[in-house]
């Protein structure tokens, strides 16, 4: 194991069918008419309302439990369990430290035998400052894990990792994640069939 490199995988958008679950329950929640193509992470912008009115909707959504019912990505499984052979395989989420069980345990039933509880890190870059958020960055956690690969679908936190020297590998080709010059250390992968072929490689 120790002799393994080790990959850390986002889970929103690149484990989770995020952007959609986040569109369907607004929608139903709060009538909006959102699509996937409108997701961002910076909630006030994409529903178009305050700071004070996003916290509350924030709170609804995240003490909601939609967590559980998000679609997996499919395709994800055996790649990671054929990586699993040659890597050492760790998560690291920008979720908030709430969603903790329901978040562990829809990894646990997706992703069976890929990450133990202990290889799932919480950044906490979204948690209220009274719950004690540790204000770390993904960066700083993948460094302090020694990561040698970052699989995240934000382009903030591959820019991040690859200025640190590490690689990232940006998934997915979404609306919130183009760029027209990615930095060097960071390669767009379209799915998990070009992240299995790009790191057995």
């Amino acid at each position: 194991m120790a002799n393994k490199e080790t990959i850390a995988v986002d889970i929103d958008d690149v484990l989770a069918d995020n952007a959609r679950g986040f569109a369907e329950f607004s929608n139903q929640r709060w009538g909006t008419n959102l699509t996937p193509r409108d997701y961002d992470e910076h909630w006030a912008k994409v529903w178009g309302v305050d700071n004070k009115e996003t916290e509350k909707r924030a709170d609804v959504f995240h003490g909601s439990g939609i967590f559980k019912a998000y679609e997996h990505n499919d395709v994800a499984l055996p790649v990671l369990e054929r990586l699993s052979d040659h890597y050492r395989l760790l998560v690291i989420t920008s979720r908030q430290r709430q969603t903790q069980e329901d978040t562990t345990a829809w990894i646990h039933r997706h992703y069976p035998g890929i990450f133990s509880d202990d290889t799932i890190h919480f950044a906490g870059i979204w948690d209220k400052v009274e719950e004690q958020s540790i204000g770390r960055t993904k960066g700083d956690i993948a460094v302090s894990l020694n990561v040698d690969y970052l699989i995240d679908d934000q382009l903030k936190h591959c820019r991040a990792i690859a200025g640190m020297g590490k690689r990232a590998l940006l998934f997915g080709n979404y609306t919130w994640n183009q760029d027209s010059v990615l930095p060097e250390g960071v390669d767009r992968v379209a799915g998990w069939k070009v992240v299995g072929e790009y790191l057995d490689g």
